[in-house]
């Protein structure tokens, strides 16, 4: 089998690592680097401007508006990267900020709105200046966000959630340090926690799947439901927080190489219409796509069943169905709501719904999907 096998340019991993940033920035021939965090992350952006310093790196900042990045926040964010002579970025806080210094990375210094190199929405357009140099330092576990090639834009006026995608997107160093996840609300923990278990399975499972990628997901998804049940109900468990920091960075580096499938597909449609939170909408959808994919044959499926279980069955339709069901339940646990209705859909909105899935994503599903077969799957799940 041939395949190509992408990732960032140095992963650093491991507590108390993010006091190596600033010398990252200086070994990247920084001199002056744009922090773009979140706003719950003052105090950490503070410690890395400081630290940046130290190493002779200037710092200026950008927050990130809350919710995930929009058409204008990252072409803002691009705006004041090149407004203040920026050489490099960093990014640190969840997915969204570290996609929206992704995307701006490199939109500074190829100009233009992002819209125009949206996957799907756009013009067509394609960089062609290598992007600015781009660190990610996540302190979310779910996303991945920090190893993957491609930035999720959304706009809610025009109804799309689509990608912004080169494999030159890639950070250069990805630094993930599992303390700065240690303050996450319960239900942040939950949610992007559900988000990288789907990325875990989705590109195990994936008719794009590599051999590479399936031993990263089926060993980070080993002891994931234990980790992410104790990573909410006690924040300050930094050995399950490890364990999830892991297994975000794997379903990454997964989701990269091998893409995803039709979980992501219809969490992208849920959240460009009804704004309902990537995981929360991953979690929701995932034992119902992993069921809906047994058509396409169970092995895979079964050896994620086994994966999540520990347990053996009699035959690999009793080990995907149990897969299914763990994830059913672990969902429950974490108090994800379990149906389309319980997130505002109505039953007369679904064929907009159906029509708003078919994003990348659903590419690499395992039963090949268009609209009428989309629609026909929430027609069939919908309560």
């Amino acid at each position: 089998m041939d395949f190509d096998f992408y990732t960032a340019g140095k992963i650093v991993f491991g507590c108390g690592r993010r006091k190596e940033i600033g010398r990252e920035a200086a070994r990247l021939g920084a001199h002056k680097v744009l922090i773009v965090a979140g706003r719950s992350q003052k105090e950490a952006a503070a410690q890395i401007a400081r630290d940046c310093a130290a190493e002779g790196v200037g710092v200026s900042f950008c927050l990130c508006a809350g919710g995930e990045p929009t058409v204008t926040s990252v072409d803002e964010s691009a705006a004041v990267a090149r407004e203040t002579g920026a050489d490099c970025l960093i990014g640190i806080g969840g997915g969204s900020c570290i996609d929206t210094a992704k995307a701006a990375a490199a939109l500074a210094v190829n100009g233009g709105s992002v819209r125009e190199y949206l996957e799907g929405v756009g013009t067509g357009r394609r960089i062609t200046a290598v992007p600015l140099p781009f660190i990610a330092v996540p302190t979310t576990s779910g996303t991945g966000a920090e190893v993957t090639k491609n930035a999720v834009v959304m706009s809610r006026e025009e109804n799309f959630k689509k990608s912004f995608r080169d494999e030159r997107m890639l950070a250069r160093v990805a630094l993930v340090d599992p303390e700065l996840t240690v303050g996450v609300p319960k239900a942040v923990t939950a949610s992007t926690g559900m988000d990288a278990v789907t990325q875990l399975i989705e590109s195990y499972i994936s008719a794009k799947a590599r051999p590479m990628t399936d031993a990263l997901s089926l060993y980070a998804l080993k002891g994931a439901p234990d980790a992410l049940r104790r990573s909410y109900d006690d924040g300050t468990d930094l050995e399950a927080r490890t364990a999830m920091a892991r297994c975000s960075l794997f379903s990454g580096i997964a989701l990269a190489n091998s893409g995803l499938g039709a979980a992501h597909g219809v969490a992208a449609g849920l959240g460009a219409l009804y704004g309902v939170p990537h995981g929360v909408a991953c979690a929701m959808l995932l034992p119902h796509t992993m069921r809906y994919n047994l058509r396409a044959g169970g092995t895979k499926l079964a050896d994620v069943g086994r994966t999540l279980t520990g347990r053996t069955f009699g035959s690999d339709a009793a080990a995907a169905a149990a897969g299914a069901d763990c994830i059913a339940e672990l969902s429950a646990y974490l108090s994800i709501p379990s149906s389309l209705s319980d997130v505002g859909v109505r039953e007369e909105d679904l064929p907009s719904l159906a029509k708003a899935s078919l994003g990348s994503s659903m590419k690499g599903n395992p039963v090949p999907m268009d609209e009428s077969a989309v629609l026909a799957f929430l027609r069939s799940i919908y309560a």
